[in-house]
């Protein structure tokens, strides 16, 4: 079974380095390359570009989500002089805030859809685990998810919880009229991108 790959492993090697850069290139999209300003101001410059890039990337991988959800809802408050905070590393599962703010609210993000009852009843569940009653009560705990169907945001919101589905944040992101708030917007993405993996890529 062996001697294929042993037989031609000086063609493999190639093959290999190009399949695993290819793998990885793929799940992170096109944040990596946010690094690069004039690439950022062209983005920038093309409302409907910068629509598309969100609307492609926020479906690779949980951190994607989370970033990209993180700088749609940081610019966007900006402009009401509320200030936002990621507390957690993407995707930790560690049940906490993802998102802190100094008005008071927290937000909590989660890459899934709730279409079936166990699941949300299982998110109300955990919300009210991990944050105190008056905090829920007072309607300050804010849910960031991929998608959920109009009963369970009904349900949720006799719960006093508020949701935010992915359509939510991309119809805020085309609110951005503004050639520098979407250039401040992917900055953003990138710079938390660097944040969660500098010390896994040195």
């Amino acid at each position: 079974m062996l001697r294929p790959y042993t037989d031609f492993s000086a063609e493999l090697i190639p093959w290999i380095e190009t399949s695993i850069r290819d793998y990885i290139q793929s799940r992170l999209g096109v944040i990596p390359k946010l690094a690069d300003k004039q690439f950022r101001a062209k983005l920038a410059a093309d409302k409907e570009a910068f629509l598309q890039l969100l609307e492609k990337n926020i479906e690779l991988n949980p951190a994607n989500f989370e970033f990209i959800c993180f700088a749609v809802l940081r610019v966007h408050l900006e402009k009401f002089a509320c200030k936002i905070y990621r507390d957690s590393r993407a995707a930790a599962h560690d049940k906490g805030v993802d998102i802190s703010t100094n008005f008071g609210v927290v937000y909590q993000i989660k890459k899934l859809r709730v279409v079936e009852r166990k699941t949300c009843d299982a998110i109300v569940s955990e919300l009210q685990a991990n944050f105190d009653r008056q905090r829920l009560e007072d309607g300050n705990v804010i849910l960031v998810i991929d998608d959920i169907s109009k009963e369970f945001k009904q349900f949720l919101i006799n719960m006093k919880i508020q949701s935010i589905s992915k359509a939510d944040l991309v119809k805020l992101a085309r609110q951005f009229d503004d050639e520098e708030d979407r250039e401040k917007a992917l900055r953003i993405i990138y710079d938390e991108f660097r944040r969660e993996y500098a010390s896994v890529i040195k």
